[in-house]
């Protein structure tokens, strides 16, 4: 079993690589084509959706006009808005720009006042939330609130009303037709809601704040995410999963159980994808972080330490340790992963960080992120084998919210 180290440990290279030839996976090196769509490598770092772009996708989740509030989502949502409220991202996400002694140190480096630290900085980016206030001068929400992770909600094209909406009136969700419901969720999309089917840009919306993709930041000594997984952190405090059940918080969102949402879905099943997904995106994210590093340092060791340790899990604890066939559907994603960051991961032990190497490093977050998206529609049947390796708990996990039955107000 994979153990995280310090240093670059080369893992049989040769034997990935035969594996994966085997399999008829290419690495970046080869025609840039993945998952049935060519890579555009004349796109510039910091491609839409990238780590890159994280200030201009916070804004877009956060963006003022759109902050519709808790209070808004309480109605529907109470046992959520009180799992929400004994969290760290509504209890001391904001306080610790005030409060920390760190959050000094780092202004003072990036030149920040000290009283702008709460009000106007980029850390307000991931310690809170941007909204209009009444006299429509831009104000702050002091918490991680639930639009944050779920996308800006109000407006007259928000998607705050319409998401519940199943019909004409009365209509219930176990009433609403097929053709409503695909024509609600095109609608809830494309207004900036992200839920729990759609996956890969859950995960995403984690990492972009959990792994720090500012140079200048680490380097004043922000810490950069180190230890942060996908499933533990999801399945702990920040876990809401009540909708259905709303005496029970389950591990899986309850409406990705659905029988709409396809065949034989569990949460086993949900939750072999989710960690596998979070070494992905974690790989996406940290190369495409690299790719905007300047030069040799703090950061870009620590970026290099994740690609590190989620490529040497992928390719010598799942793909090595459990030879997939070439038929085998459940780990094609992976499989290419792997070849795809095979290079780059030799490349970084033998030389290090070359910032020659930029376009080399996007390119390949690019190629990742097609394969997550595709990665992130399994429902995790197929993944099975990976149970016998023992890569993540399937215990309780710490913090999570318990409510009490008797309180609780059925829906």
């Amino acid at each position: 079993m994979h153990v995280a180290n310090q240093g670059m440990v080369l893992l049989g290279g040769a034997m990935i690589a035969g594996l994966l030839a085997a399999l008829g996976f290419q690495g970046v090196g080869d025609p840039a084509q993945v998952a049935g769509e060519q890579i555009d490598n004349s796109q510039p770092v910091g491609f839409p959706g990238s780590v890159i772009e994280t200030k201009a996708v916070n804004d877009a989740v956060n963006e003022a006009g759109k902050f519709a509030g808790h209070e808004k989502c309480v109605d529907c949502h109470r046992t959520e808005v009180k799992s929400w409220m004994a969290s760290k991202h509504s209890t001391r996400a904001f306080d610790l720009l005030r409060t920390s002694e760190n959050a000094l140190d780092y202004a003072e480096s990036l030149g920040i006042a000290p009283g702008e630290i709460a009000r106007s900085s980029l850390c307000l980016d991931c310690h809170a939330s941007s909204k209009n206030n009444s006299d429509h001068t831009p104000g702050v929400v002091p918490s991680v609130t639930c639009e944050s992770c779920h996308g800006g909600a109000d407006g007259e094209d928000g998607w705050l009303n319409r998401h519940a909406v199943y019909g004409t009136r009365s209509t219930s969700r176990q009433q609403e037709t097929e053709e409503h419901y695909l024509l609600r969720e095109e609608f809830c999309r494309e207004a900036g809601q992200i839920r729990s089917s759609q996956l890969y840009e859950m995960t995403k919306r984690c990492f972009s704040c959990h792994v720090i993709a500012d140079e200048a930041l680490s380097e004043a000594g922000h810490t950069h995410g180190a230890g942060f997984e996908y499933v533990e952190k999801s399945m702990g405090e920040v876990r809401h999963n009540f909708f259905l059940k709303p005496d029970e918080n389950l591990k899986v969102a309850t409406l990705w159980l659905e029988a709409r949402q396809g065949e034989a879905r569990t949460a086993a099943g949900r939750l072999r994808v989710m960690f596998l997904l979070g070494q992905m995106v974690d790989l996406e994210v940290s190369l495409d972080s690299l790719s905007g590093g300047t030069e040799e340092n703090d950061y870009t060791d620590e970026l290099i330490g994740r690609i590190e340790d989620a490529y040497e899990l992928l390719a010598e604890d799942v793909v090595e340790e459990l030879e997939p066939e070439e038929d085998d559907p459940g780990f094609a994603e992976i499989a290419a992963t792997v070849g795809i960051v095979e290079p780059i991961y030799e490349a970084l032990d033998e030389d290090g960080f070359d910032p020659e190497n930029k376009d080399v490093y996007s390119k390949a977050a690019r190629e990742i992120a097609l394969q997550a998206k595709k990665f992130a529609k399994r429902n995790g049947k197929e993944l099975s084998a990976i149970d016998e390796l023992e890569l993540f708990s399937d215990d309780e996990f710490d913090g999570v919210y318990r409510p009490v039955e008797s309180r609780i107000e059925k829906r």
